[in-house]
């Protein structure tokens, strides 16, 4: 009876072992706008810049399941949103299209969201999201997301967040080895 109980239980951990889980990581940059003038159109930096750079690799919630670089199999961008979080009751009109870039030393700039509708009155827009793996941007030595945004200045300074959420797969590997002391 212990034997097959023994057996069960090996069974189990190695399927645990070997599969993939997904663990989310949500982050939020803000950033601030600055007011314009009457006769000031925008051509050119509007203030985002590089509005995340980032490890994830040493992150908190990747950190917490024992994983390393080489545990995660895929990663993918679930959720980018912008918001208009100050002055109260303002909005992203002034705003005509945003591409969000990935970037890595040694690696291509790669489109992984844009939004061209930025409605009057809606403070907080979604982004339409491309399906790139970014594995290879999240285990490089620095990951980096980066815009190009075409519009005109608000009428007033304007606080912006941008949010996302990325689903990194990683193996149960790293998480059972660091569990049984294996590592």
């Amino acid at each position: 009876m212990n034997t097959r109980v023994l057996a069960i239980s090996s069974m189990l951990l190695w399927m645990a072992c070997s599969s993939l889980f997904r663990i989310r990581i949500s982050d939020e940059s803000i950033t601030t706008v600055e007011q314009g003038t009457l006769l000031e159109q925008f051509a050119g930096d509007m203030g985002f810049g590089e509005f995340v750079s980032m490890d994830l690799t040493s992150s908190a919630e990747l950190a917490n399941q024992g994983v390393e670089p080489g545990d995660i199999s895929e990663v993918y961008m679930e959720n980018l949103e912008l918001e208009a979080v100050s002055p109260d009751g303002s909005d992203l009109a002034f705003i005509s299209s945003v591409d969000v870039y990935v970037e890595a030393p040694d690696l291509p700039r790669v489109l992984v969201a844009s939004q061209d509708d930025f409605p009057e009155g809606q403070a907080l827009v979604a982004f339409d999201l491309e399906d790139v793996d970014l594995t290879d941007y999240v285990v490089s030595e620095r990951m980096t997301f980066d815009t190009d945004v075409s519009g005109n200045r608000p009428e007033q300074t304007t606080d912006i967040a941008a949010r996302f959420t990325v689903a990194v797969g990683v193996t149960g590997q790293g998480a059972c080895a660091n569990a049984t002391g294996n590592r």
